[in-house]
C-alpha cells in the first residue's frame, strides 16, 4: 500500500508540475476526525458521513471537513476558520456529493 501511495504522489507531482502547479504532501492522519474550525478531535465511525462537532458550530460534509484540514496542513496552518462553509445540518444532507465537492474545490483552490 505504501508503494501504491508513493507511486500516487509521484505522478500527481508530475502532473502538477506540468501544469505550472506544486504538490505538498501532508499527513493525512485524523483530517476526518480534526475539526477545521476549532481544531479538536471528534471521533466517528466511517459511515457516519457528516461531521458535527460538538465543541463549536461547525456542521459540514465529512469529506469537506478533511479537505479544509489537508490544505490548512499543506499551508503550515493546523487550523483555519471554515469560513463561508459552515452549515445546518439539514442543509448539508440535501446537498448533492457533487455541490459538496464543487464547495470543497471553491474552498481549497
Amino acid at each position: 500500500m505504501m508503494r501504491f501511495g508513493g507511486q500516487f504522489l509521484t505522478i500527481l507531482t508530475v502532473k502538477a508540475e506540468n501544469a505550472g502547479q506544486k504538490t505538498i504532501a501532508v499527513n493525512p492522519k485524523n483530517t476526518s476526525q480534526d475539526c477545521s474550525n476549532c481544531g479538536k478531535k471528534v471521533p466517528k465511525e466511517l459511515s457516519q458521513r457528516i461531521h458535527s462537532c460538538p465543541h463549536c458550530p461547525a456542521v459540514i460534509d465529512r469529506d469537506l471537513n478533511a479537505a479544509i484540514n489537508i490544505k490548512n496542513r499543506a499551508v503550515g496552518h493546523s487550523v483555519l476558520k471554515a469560513r463561508g462553509v459552515l452549515c445546518f445540518l439539514q442543509d448539508c444532507e440535501t446537498r448533492s456529493p457533487r455541490h459538496t465537492l464543487r464547495l470543497a474545490w471553491e474552498y481549497v483552490t
